[in-house]
């Protein structure tokens, strides 16, 4: 059993791990999609019916019983906690009957148990029903059996006596459990032992009020008196198979939980999942103020950031400045793209315009040339090595003209600096 548990650990665990490595780009209906803020259907109760099938010592069947079937009734009440997982509370009453060698055991036994029920189409790429229709679980359990037994001769049907062992021939208890030993005719308190379930099931959805399906479960009995035979290698277990009827109750034009779709950006627990592009935004901010932290800032930089922020009247300016004769954006800038990128990745309708600047410095040169050729060089530096829509860049060019002023009061290094410019104004549309 306890390789079992680890197989089921695993199989959820990499089923997860996978699922989290995809996009879902699926189209779904608003009804259907999960949303911790929308109200689903969360409660279940069921109904079922099937084959109770014994393992023990007294049992000569391998899977399929040979002689006499026994079929039980089961009640359950679950609650959904999440689209992935569901607890439920399970009650299964059968007969009991095997048989081996000289004897036989019949009897009845009831258990009621504590179930953590795992929805697997829930785990894997694209979470949600399959075909709208179809949910799959695992479940496992703890809790409590309650039974009676008695051991017959299979040859006359008398109730076998301790004493019919050999060990004390005048010994009469008979060999019973939940019976009067002296009168097995006679009922007393259950024997009760802890049971612990392990199973599969699959539902089909009728409607949004009732469900069907099969479920199937090994139930393993914490020790070996089921058959009151204790010299067995293995405690005994007993395998139920049972069709079931679910009702869904709440709000009738709303879904179940179970059958929601659990669309990207929520995790197993329905909980939002971080955007890992959101994260290297933010990352990408940090690192981007450890950087402005510890940069020299120079006063004709500030001056000139903050006359052009006048001449605009935007705060949302950012500001790439060039060499002599140079269209190249050079590194000392490229925190600043990366800041225009931040903006336009985190407001899907703004846009930036590109307003290139030459000078009388730039000799030899065609004034709105180059400054045409320093804002698609900073266009190129955002569309193809940060991936931003071209569709979203304005270039303008303004050559020599409007240039930004008064100057007297810059340094000289200011002087050849302040119109050898592009300024990326980000507008809000």
């Amino acid at each position: 059993m306890k390789r079992a548990f680890i197989l089921i650990y695993l199989t959820l665990w990499g089923l997860t791990a996978h699922a989290q490595l995809k996009t879902d780009l699926r189209e779904i209906d608003e009804s259907a999609r999960y949303s911790r803020e929308k109200k689903f259907k969360t409660w279940t109760i069921s109904a079922g019916y099937g084959p109770v099938i014994p393992f023990t010592d007294i049992t000569s069947h391998t899977i399929i019983p040979s002689d006499k079937w026994n079929f039980g009734i089961s009640a359950s009440i679950a609650k959904q906690l999440y689209p992935s997982f569901a607890f439920e509370l399970q009650f299964l009453k059968t007969d009991m009957y095997g048989e081996k060698g000289k004897f036989y055991f019949e009897g009845d036994l009831m258990d009621f148990t504590i179930n953590l029920q795992t929805y697997i189409n829930q785990m894997i790429n694209f979470p949600g029903p399959y075909r709208d229709h179809w949910d799959f679980y695992l479940k496992i359990g703890i809790g409590m059996q309650a039974f009676r037994s008695r051991l017959h001769n299979l040859a006359d049907g008398s109730i076998v006596k301790v004493g019919d062992f050999g060990s004390d021939p005048s010994d009469m208890r008979h060999v019973v459990l939940g019976y009067d030993k002296y009168n097995p005719d006679k009922k007393i308190t259950r024997k009760g032992e802890l049971v612990l379930p392990m199973g599969a099931g699959v539902l089909y959805r009728i409607n949004n009020s009732f469900d069907i399906g099969v479920e199937s479960t090994i139930r393993f009995s914490y020790e070996d008196n089921l058959d009151n035979i204790l010299v067995g290698a293995t405690n005994d277990r007993y395998w139920y198979t049972g069709i079931n009827l679910h009702y869904n109750f709440g709000e009738k034009n709303k879904r179940h939980s179970k059958w929601t779709y659990r669309s990207y950006g929520f995790n197993i627990f329905g909980k939002p999942k971080k955007d890992p592009l959101l994260s290297e935004i933010e990352d990408l901010e940090d690192r981007i103020k450890t950087y402005e932290a510890n940069r020299p800032i120079k006063h004709d930089s500030v001056y000139i950031y903050h006359s052009a922020k006048k001449i605009y009247e935007r705060n949302n300016l950012h500001q790439v400045f060039f060499t002599l004769k140079n269209t190249k954006v050079e590194p000392a800038y490229h925190d600043v793209l990366a800041q225009v990128v931040i903006k336009l990745m985190t407001n899907p309708s703004w846009k930036a315009e590109l307003i290139g600047f030459s000078d009388e410095k730039d000799e030899n040169a065609n004034n709105m040339l180059i400054s045409q050729q320093r804002c698609e060089e900073v266009a190129d530096k955002l569309v193809n090595d940060l991936n931003i829509d071209p569709g979203r860049i304005i270039i303008t060019p303004k050559g020599n003209s409007e240039l930004l002023s008064p100057t007297y009061q810059l340094s000289p290094r200011g002087l050849h600096f302040i119109n050898r410019r592009v300024d990326i104004v980000i507008r809000k549309e």
